[in-house]
């Protein structure tokens, strides 16, 4: 199984984003086209990493809004790097997985696919995605 590991604010929304949910930025339909892009296109999972995984409201607003996730990560160091770390522990039949999101604050060797919260989630970050999560792995 693939799994993207997903952020929401500065990856499904950013600067530019009109939608409001809450009172807050919300979820912009066009970085999420680009998102479906890459579900479509490698068959991955998600699992959501954003601190939207905190709040039910803001949980069932991601599956309204972009798609269902199998699963969130849980909360356990002072960086998303640990939460991750976490739950693919938890979790050791993932082979291939990427990160989608806006803060730095993961390990090296850990597949950081950093987006901007000037832009959200890019074309050419979606293809990177795709290439990595479809690699073939040599023996």
């Amino acid at each position: 199984m693939k799994i993207i590991f997903l952020d929401i604010d500065g990856v499904l929304n950013c600067k530019e984003t009109v939608n409001r949910y809450d009172g807050f930025i919300g979820i912009d339909p066009f970085l999420v086209a680009i998102f479906n892009r890459i579900i479509f296109a490698t068959d991955a999972k998600i699992v959501l990493s954003s601190t939207w995984r905190h709040a039910k409201v803001s949980r069932d607003e991601v599956r309204k809004r972009v798609m269902d996730f199998i699963d969130i990560t849980p909360r356990c160091g002072t960086i998303r790097g640990d939460d991750i770390n976490a739950w693919l522990s938890k979790h050791r039949d993932i082979k291939k997985y990427a990160i989608l999101d806006d803060d730095s604050d993961f390990y090296p060797g850990q597949p950081l696919f950093r987006t901007t919260w000037a832009k959200g989630l890019t074309e050419e970050i979606a293809e990177r995605v795709i290439n990595h999560l479809n690699k073939k792995e040599e023996i």
